[in-house]
């Protein structure tokens, strides 16, 4: 994603990979991106209802306009869905 394709008000989603606290158990996380402000070398933008703050392009570059399909794995573990997976669920 670049930041020349974004606008104020838009809503973009954030995903990352953490642990779940003191174990081994790996699981993703999505968090929503609200814009505030869009300038050329950077955007302001609330990230998971947090306060504002400056976000270059090294950040939006990870960022997807679509809300990532999670599937759960068990105990709490997510991951994202993948191609075979996404276009069962749009077919049924």
């Amino acid at each position: 994603m670049k930041i020349s394709s974004l606008k104020s008000g838009d809503k973009v989603w954030s995903v990352g990979k953490y642990k779940m606290g003191n174990t081994t158990l790996s699981t993703v996380g999505v968090h929503p991106v609200a814009f505030k402000e869009v300038c050329d070398t950077y955007v302001i933008a609330s990230w998971n209802g947090n306060p504002s703050k400056r976000f270059y392009a090294n950040a939006v570059s990870k960022w997807r306009k679509e809300k990532p399909i999670l599937i759960n794995v068990g105990m709490g573990v997510y991951r994202l869905a993948t191609r075979a997976e996404k276009e069962a669920l749009k077919s049924a």
